[in-house]
């Protein structure tokens, strides 16, 4: 899968991109072994489905809270597409305002039929994954709907790296003032 996407039209679902499965306390009694087989059959094709009109719509990037199977990031590798699995709701809530994109929760419209608008894609000038430290980042540069700015705070444990993200948001807060209508920033 590609690790860097210029010129990116991101796609951001709150959905799961996994095959889908009947739901509990379905019961369905099945004589030919061939049927089972087709029943499976259409669970993946509703996916692949799915994944493909989201594709379709132009999206290069796509970020879903929930999981993607591994017959979808097939799909994504041949369209040279980067897909990114469980990512917070509030981090996606962050992207899909930096960007323009809509949280999109489920691809059906009001006629029943599933589709993928591409006015909920969102944009920015390049999304990267790259190392820092030990964690593989996913970065979104160049967001094109609001401007924004992300702190990474690095530490041997979790405790000075905790007392050191308190004395950035307390310096932060500190260096802004209020202006009646937006910030003001003071080296």
């Amino acid at each position: 899968m590609k690790t860097q996407i210029k010129n990116a039209k991101i796609a951001c679902l709150d959905m799961n991109l996994q095959k889908t499965r009947m739901a509990l306390g379905v019961h369905i009694e099945i004589s030919d072994p061939s049927q089972l087989e087709r029943i499976r059959d259409q669970e993946s094709k509703i996916t692949l489905d799915r994944v493909r009109k989201v594709l379709s719509s132009g999206a290069n990037v796509v970020l879903t809270t929930k999981g993607i199977d591994d017959l979808c990031l097939k799909l994504f590798v041949e369209a040279g597409a980067m897909a990114v699995r469980r990512v917070k709701r509030e981090d996606m809530r962050r992207v899909a305002r930096a960007t323009g994109a809509t949280m999109v929760s489920t691809l059906s419209n009001l006629e029943g039929e599933e589709v993928f608008e591409p006015s909920s894609l969102g944009a920015a000038e390049e999304v990267v994954q790259e190392r820092i430290g030990d964690e593989e980042c996913i970065l979104v540069k160049g967001t094109k709907a609001h401007t924004s700015a992300s702190v990474i705070l690095r530490g041997s444990n979790g405790i000075p790296t905790d007392f050191d993200k308190r004395d950035a948001d307390f310096k932060i807060i500190n260096s802004m003032r209020w202006n009646g209508r937006y910030m003001i920033l003071f080296p």
